[in-house]
């Protein structure tokens, strides 16, 4: 019981308080700060009115500005998120991966063939009692790339030229390799070559046409941007006009309060 008639008092202190900053005056004009008269409650009316006032144009003003953003975002978003997926697809369709393995059946030595690309590989050295297994020593894009046979007596040769005209060779020892098979494995490489030059061309057709497209939509988002800009800025203007005029008629409401309560100005 006592704790609850201590926690009344406090909180009518608190109130008590928070009245006399809100409504200040002195001692011998305390009728406006408590005073039932009409022309005293005129006074707080007017002082609370212009804080209402203030605080309502603040929210509106702050409201206006948000709702300004939010209008440009709606725009510009969707169109940032287009020009990625756009550049998402278009990075797909020039970069296949190897797909799928061809003609394994065919494959000889260090030579593995896929779909969209050619792969040298490497023997690994032996981990402990384990077997030593393969790694990939260079991998091959296979569009613009040629493959070409020749042997001599002893080996037959798999000559690889690059898209830079550079050139590798695949060595097969005719002891161990038979020559029909890395003549077989030399025109599968050439002939899968050709499909996958024809397939990147193809690609490369439709990757200029999303690059098109990226230009466009890039362009739509810098001018809806721009837009977006003048527009934020406009309303930011129109709130601070507001702001201000809100804060100049809660000034003029407290100089009139000071007036009326014996110079003391209220806090808030």
């Amino acid at each position: 019981m006592r704790f609850l008639v201590v926690l009344l008092v406090l909180a009518g202190c608190f109130l008590v308080g928070r009245w006399l900053v809100g409504y200040p005056s002195v001692p011998s004009r305390w009728r406006y700060t408590f005073g039932p008269g009409v022309e005293q409650r005129a006074a707080r009316q007017a002082l609370s009115a212009a804080r209402s006032q203030r605080a309502s144009a603040r929210r509106d003003a702050d409201r206006r500005v948000r709702d300004a953003r939010r209008r440009v975002a709606e725009i510009v978003q969707p169109l940032q998120l287009r020009v990625r997926e756009l550049q998402s697809a278009r990075q797909e369709l020039l970069r296949p991966g190897r797909g799928a393995a061809v003609r394994r059946e065919l494959w000889l030595g260090e030579l593995e063939l896929y779909e969209h690309a050619l792969v040298f590989t490497k023997k690994e050295p032996a981990q402990g009692e384990g077997a030593g297994g393969t790694a990939v020593d260079e991998e091959l894009p296979l569009g613009g790339l040629t493959a070409t046979f020749d042997s001599t007596r002893s080996h037959a040769f798999i000559r690889i030229t690059r898209q830079d005209h550079s050139r590798r060779s695949a060595v097969f020892a005719l002891g161990r390799y038979d020559e029909v098979a890395v003549d077989a494995l030399a025109e599968a490489i050439h002939n899968q070559a050709v499909k996958d030059t024809e397939f990147r061309s193809d690609r490369q057709v439709r990757a200029d046409a999303i690059a098109a497209e990226v230009k466009r939509v890039e362009a739509e988002r810098a001018e809806a941007e721009e837009r977006g800009r003048t527009e934020v800025a406009a309303a930011t203007k129109r709130a601070d006009a507001e702001r201000e005029r809100a804060d100049a008629l809660l000034r003029t409401a407290k100089e009139t309060w000071q007036s009326q309560g014996g110079r003391l100005r209220p806090w808030r």
